[in-house]
């Protein structure tokens, strides 16, 4: 995914704590070469494949992201959410398009509630709620923009960039790590970063997977996708408040800017589930995927992801991390081309 146009710019990283030192922190190497294609089933322990039914005024083209809860799957696109049961028939569309009270027009994100089933949609800087029979309970406006948010024992985290905020000369693009109680009143803000940029300038990335929660706790990767000569590596854990380096990914390919000023390897996401850390990023324009197994502390470099049973690359996304469950999605592909497309298939796949 290409990034803004290059500014000269001066990229400063705040955090709520102060560092470890680097030899405390575990580094797992990414090589520059790929392994050869690895297969789904090979790393599965289970794989089931659904297929969305496909009717008027319920076609799906790019979908955001995929959540599992109560024998339903949630599928959202940037404008709206869809409800399908689990052998794949359309249900409802979740709440009402529009302006007004009640209503969204973008979908930033979307977090279940797994205590409550309380869904929460949030469109810019303002979140829905709806409860487990999808009907609206409330909605609140926030001072700020919502990139992603996460609801955890009755808190609400929400990761917010506020992007061209005038700091003197320069541009800042300010992220921070709200913490919020179930009234929405605020219990504690982390800064994450400030990128200062001579130029106001805007990247941002279609799939975001910033927080990841297991057992052993919240953690936190963020990219920076405004091009800078570096690459930001580290997963960072949220304990007591602050911000701890957990995890380094050290890229063997050093960061390099082409001669359009774009960065040429990106990183995008890192996943951390109970026994897998999955990595998605760009590296010359194309898509990787590094799935690092900790049980065996074994890492493989895919290119475009893992293999299905047809041949085909498939990219793993999170659906349950405590679980080691996934999503990926797979367009139905037919020959006769005058025949209205079909909704995509959704596979759930539990790694071993």
């Amino acid at each position: 995914m290409k990034q803004s146009i290059l500014p000269i710019f001066l990229a400063l990283l705040f955090l709520g704590c102060s560092k470890s030192p680097t030899s405390q922190l575990v580094t797992i190497q990414i090589p520059n070469k790929t392994d050869i294609p690895l297969s789904l089933a090979n790393v599965s322990m289970s794989i089931s494949k659904i297929q969305l039914e496909t009717k008027d005024n319920v076609l799906l083209g790019f979908i955001k992201d995929v959540k599992l809860y109560n024998e339903r799957i949630f599928v959202v696109d940037p404008n709206r959410i869809l409800i399908f049961d689990l052998n794949g028939i359309f249900l409802q569309i979740l709440g009402r398009q529009g302006e007004g009270p009640e209503e969204y027009t973008r979908v930033t994100c979307m977090e279940i509630d797994e205590k409550t089933g309380n869904i929460y949609v949030s469109a810019y800087n303002k979140i829905i709620v709806y409860n487990k029979d999808f009907e609206f309970v409330e909605e609140r406006k926030l001072g700020y923009p919502i990139q992603y948010l996460k609801i955890l024992n009755g808190r609400i985290f929400i990761v917010s960039e506020e992007v061209g905020v005038a700091l003197g000369e320069k541009f800042g693009n300010q992220s921070n790590l709200y913490e919020l109680n179930s009234s929405f009143q605020m219990l504690d803000t982390i800064p994450v970063r400030t990128v200062l940029l001579d130029h106001l300038q805007v990247g941002g990335s279609a799939f975001r997977y910033w927080l990841s929660y297991i057992e052993d706790g919240l953690f936190l990767f963020m990219p920076v996708l405004t091009p800078e000569n570096l690459i930001r590596d580290t997963l960072y854990q949220i304990k007591d408040e602050k911000m701890h380096p957990a995890i380094r990914f050290n890229f063997e390919r050093p960061q390099t800017l082409d001669a359009s000023g774009f960065q040429t390897l990106v990183l995008l996401n890192i996943v951390n589930s109970t026994s897998y850390y999955i990595l998605e990023y760009d590296q010359d324009w194309k898509h990787f995927l590094f799935l690092y197994n900790k049980k065996t502390n074994t890492g493989y470099n895919l290119s475009e992801g893992l293999i299905d049973e047809e041949g085909d690359p498939v990219f793993l996304r999170p659906l349950d991390l405590k679980e080691d469950l996934f999503y990926y999605i797979k367009k139905f592909e037919f020959e006769d081309k005058t025949i209205e497309e079909k909704n995509p298939i959704i596979g759930i796949v539990k790694l071993k």
